[in-house]
């Protein structure tokens, strides 16, 4: 009986091995599929989009068990090499909208210098009030062509530009 419980013990042992080998083999097909998927975010355009689906991905990959271990290093190293092309790809496109942001800001500064000049004009007659405001409206149009400063900056350049022109048209209503 000792033989009998002895070769059932290995047995059990060598279909146990067979399955943390299949498992194996199934981790490793589903984090290579989770790879390739990495991989072809990086030639999505939404940037922001394809760094939400990698998060997404890097959740799932935690969720699937280890692969053998002559595999481990390598199918980590092309994950981590395909999330590095997402996450380059989204830092600089925020680095890219922040110095757009400044441009704008740059940009919406110098029209409300413009406005804060003509505002200051002393005019004496009727066609040059037309006249300047003429000017004045078409520096809001494009105004309203540039994009956004930064959010702590937008609203104090806006409300800048906004009291310029309420200056401007209060002193043409006076007149």
């Amino acid at each position: 009986s000792y033989h009998y419980y002895v070769e059932k013990f290995y047995d059990m042992v060598k279909i146990n091995r067979d399955l943390r080998d299949l498992d194996f083999k199934k981790n490793l097909e589903a984090k290579q599929a989770f790879c390739e998927a990495a991989e072809k975010l990086s030639e999505n355009e939404n940037v922001v989009e394809a760094f939400r689906e990698l998060q997404k991905l890097h959740e799932q990959w935690k969720e699937f068990g280890p692969v053998a271990k002559e595999y481990r290093e390598d199918i980590w190293n092309r994950f981590k090499a395909a999330t590095a092309v997402v996450n380059k790809r989204y830092q600089a496109y925020f680095e890219d909208q922040k110095s757009k942001q400044a441009e704008n800001l740059e940009a919406k500064q110098k029209l409300c210098e413009q406005v804060e000049a003509i505002a200051e004009k002393d005019v004496q007659s009727s066609n040059e009030w037309n006249a300047l405001s003429k000017e004045i409206e078409d520096i809001q149009k494009q105004w309203k062509g540039i994009g956004f400063a930064s959010k702590k900056e937008n609203q104090k350049i806006y409300d800048r530009f906004r009291a310029a022109c309420d200056k401007f048209f209060e002193k043409k209503r006076v007149f």
